[in-house]
């Protein structure tokens, strides 16, 4: 038996189970108790447990909706339900929620703990399992020559990323989780080598590109609309895919799920990136065939208030002028609910496109706020704390509503982030713009080994602003900071998310499309 493994019991009447908890103990357990579900659930939320006794007839929400709950926070979570009832009905809705164990009180001590010795002894053979599983990925990884990668590669590569670093939550191992950190850092490092080369022969041959922003049109939405399909867009700003596989599971229920990926381009920044989502255009081309917009959007310091103009655009450039559209973006709680509220009011409208913030907003509020960075230290607890989001917000509670409508759903972002961690000095006049993975303006003078430093914007389909006009593109897990508070920022910045340059975070960003299970 593996000592010390934690079991958190759940019951209203906890204080009657004294001696079974003592013999648990005694066998080497750490037991835990809680007299209710809400509590049980924010124990959860915050702490890692092995295994969860749980009575059914509790008071507050009973055991079946916390059973729910809990699954919703870790579908992995050995839970054994306790009950007196003995209906069918009771059983058969436990056990279609995966429970690992059903037990009938009155219960011994005994009989707890073969349940408890079975379900975790199973557990730690899985863990052992998947421990090695990880062992020979990275050992693959290791032998791996990157130079011949092309982006179906790397695309797959992220994805058994993703993958790994939400089964490694599952068994909290640090020393796991620092191998695959230091793997991901050698993995960027030449992922960056991958855009340098490939990034200026994309833009100018879109046959033989992955995805980017500005074809997510042509090749996601453009053939639902011609199907005459009801299309509802979603952009989730700084949505990552490791984010996004988390949160899948809410949906697996009420939609058939087909999860792919588009290439963010750069810089990874909204301004650049959502406005080529909008308008199935490079940012040069926006600059060139809509000038208004354009020099609307610069000289008013509105970067993204005319997405729905160029989205506007985009449909009668194809001939879908015909096509009624509604936009909504959306900043706060408030704003949503309200959303949600009038949802119906959109059910006769074609295109329903919906621009979400909180994302975006979360990872930048973390940075000026010391209790954020202690709730969200790391990337597994970022994740977590959009899957918590997610599980609770009026957007969740619009998805369950549009799976009753017939409609495509195509669900992305325009860009994900990353944690930034070396502070790399640049020096700048003050025309160069504020980003910390990204600047463009006059006389950027770096470290060139440290960024993508374009000198020619118009290679790259970027726009000048004058005729001197730079752009420097951090890499991995660099940030800019000015040399004359150098310090100031290098502190209050590192450990931060960020956006803009070039990573796999940043880069590589989920395109779902969701259909209602028939």
């Amino acid at each position: 038996m593996k000592k010390n493994n934690k079991i958190l019991w759940i019951d209203d009447e906890i204080d009657l189970l004294e001696s079974h908890i003592i013999y648990l103990s005694d066998k080497g357990y750490l037991v835990e108790t809680s007299n209710s579900g809400e509590d049980a659930i924010d124990y959860c939320t915050n702490n890692v447990v092995d295994l969860v006794l749980l009575d059914e007839m509790m008071t507050g929400i009973d055991g079946i909706e916390t059973l729910k709950r809990l699954k919703n926070l870790n579908p992995d979570l050995p839970i054994i339900m306790v009950t007196k009832n003995e209906e069918e009905s009771i059983m058969e809705e436990a056990l279609s929620e995966k429970i690992s164990y059903y037990l009938t009180k009155p219960v011994n001590p005994s009989q707890i703990l073969s349940a408890c010795k079975k379900i975790l002894d199973d557990k730690k053979i899985t863990t052992d399992t998947l421990i090695k599983k990880f062992l020979d990925f990275i050992k693959k990884l290791q032998s791996s020559n990157y130079d011949n990668f092309d982006f179906s590669d790397w695309n797959d590569i992220n994805n058994q990323l993703c993958d790994w670093s939400i089964k490694l939550d599952e068994i909290n191992n640090f020393d796991l989780k620092e191998i695959l950190n230091d793997e991901k850092e050698i993995l960027n490092n030449n992922f960056y080598k991958f855009i340098e080369h490939n990034y200026k022969h994309w833009i100018c041959n879109d046959k033989e590109r992955p995805i980017l922003s500005c074809d997510v049109f042509k090749k996601s939405l453009k053939p639902i609309i011609e199907k005459n399909k009801k299309l509802i867009f979603i952009i989730i700003d700084c949505f990552r895919l490791d984010q996004w596989k988390q949160v899948s599971q809410l949906f697996k229920n009420d939609y058939e799920i087909n999860e792919s990926t588009h290439y963010s381009i750069i810089p990874t920044a909204t301004p650049f990136a959502r406005n080529a989502l909008f308008s199935g255009m490079m940012p040069l081309e926006i600059k060139n065939n809509y000038p208004d917009i354009w020099n609307k959007m610069y000289k008013e310091n509105k970067l993204n208030s005319y997405e729905d103009h160029l989205f506007q655009n985009l449909l009668n450039n194809n001939n879908f002028s015909d096509k009624s559209f509604h936009y909504e973006k959306i900043f706060n709680y408030a704003e949503g609910t309200k959303f949600y509220n009038k949802l119906s009011d959109f059910k006769d409208v074609d295109i329903l496109s919906i621009v979400v913030n909180f994302v975006d907003i979360l990872g930048h509020s973390r940075s000026e706020s010391n209790i954020l960075k202690e709730l969200i230290p790391n990337e597994s607890a970022y994740r977590n704390a959009v899957f918590n989001w997610f599980n609770n917000s009026w957007l969740k509670d619009c998805l369950n509503k549009l799976s009753d409508w017939d409609a495509d759903i195509v669900i992305t972002s325009d860009h994900g982030n990353t944690m930034v961690t070396k502070p790399t000095k640049v020096k700048a006049d003050n025309t160069a713009s504020l980003g910390v993975r990204y600047k463009y303006g006059r006389n950027l003078n770096i470290n060139d080994k440290d960024v993508l430093k374009i000198e020619n914007p118009s290679d790259y389909l970027l726009p000048s602003f004058d005729v001197n006009t730079q752009y420097i593109i951090a890499k991995h897990n660099k940030f800019f900071v000015y040399l004359n508070h150098f310090n100031k920022y290098s502190n209050l910045l590192k450990d931060s998310f960020q956006h803009g340059g070039i990573s796999l975070d940043e880069m590589i960003v989920p395109l779902i499309h969701l259909k209602k299970k028939l």
